[in-house]
């Protein structure tokens, strides 16, 4: 399963690019958050996400060889902003700085790749005093927006 290249170690996780082969850890990682952090629909969104070429999406590994987070980001070419994508940690891992991690290594390629460009997010009120501490800002609220009891949180970090 990792045969793979290293693009990015710390002290006990490992960064690497997305394969179609994480395809069902992820998926799997995914369900642990449901439904607390995702809803049930969004399931299929980022099942069909996670098909597509060429995305810029990253998975973490414990010292294990566990998948134990993933996320990822895109290019807007419309608005000139980075978008960061479907960001999760295994819920039985939450709390043991893996997101911490992997938003870091995601700010960096942005800023490295894109280093005028505004990187925005949507989340919940579940996750967005994390990205707080990152120097996102929230930008608008919609109650309710991906099911009921789960807000979207519209955010913005202006580099």
């Amino acid at each position: 399963m990792l045969k793979h290249l290293y693009l990015y170690k710390t002290f006990m996780s490992t960064v690497q690019k997305y394969h179609s082969e994480y395809f069902k850890y992820c998926v799997a990682m995914f369900k642990t958050n449901i439904p607390h952090f995702f809803d049930y629909t969004e399931q299929q969104l980022f099942e069909t996400y996670l098909l597509k070429k060429d995305i810029q999406y990253y998975v973490l590994f414990n010292e294990d060889r566990r998948i134990v987070a993933a996320g990822g980001y895109g290019y807007n070419n419309i608005l000139k902003t980075v978008d960061l994508t479907w960001g999760m940690v295994d819920r039985s891992c939450h709390k043991n700085g893996f997101g911490r991690r992997l938003t870091d290594y995601r700010i960096q390629k942005i800023t490295t790749e894109h280093p005028k460009s505004n990187i925005l997010l949507n989340t919940t009120q579940h996750t967005f005093r994390f990205y707080e501490k990152f120097g996102f800002k929230i930008t608008k609220i919609t109650k309710n927006y991906y099911a009921l009891g789960l807000d979207r949180y519209y955010m913005i970090k202006i580099v």
